[in-house]
């Protein structure tokens, strides 16, 4: 990840146990923040699928990440993924 004040960008891998892999770069930029409720950051991300392995060899889609995160390090990530092979 680089971060830049509150954007960043990321390339990464998400492993799916047993069935394969993911690999992704950023969409333009993510962005963080402090959310309304005090002590709770915010953001918001859209990764571009590059590559997949195993059960998903050949994946081509986007997965959209929406998370908090607190001063304790509690962190919620919710996302979607629309996948295509």
């Amino acid at each position: 990840m680089v971060l830049t004040g509150a954007e960043f960008d990321e390339v990464g891998t998400i492993t799916y146990a047993g069935r394969g892999s993911l690999k992704f770069t950023t969409v333009g930029v993510g962005h963080m923040g402090p959310s309304a409720v005090s002590g709770l950051n915010h953001g918001a991300v859209i990764w571009r699928i590059t590559e997949g392995d195993g059960e998903f060899s050949g994946a081509t889609g986007l997965i959209t990440s929406n998370f908090t995160f607190s001063e304790q390090g509690d962190v919620v990530d919710n996302e979607y993924v629309r996948i295509y092979t």
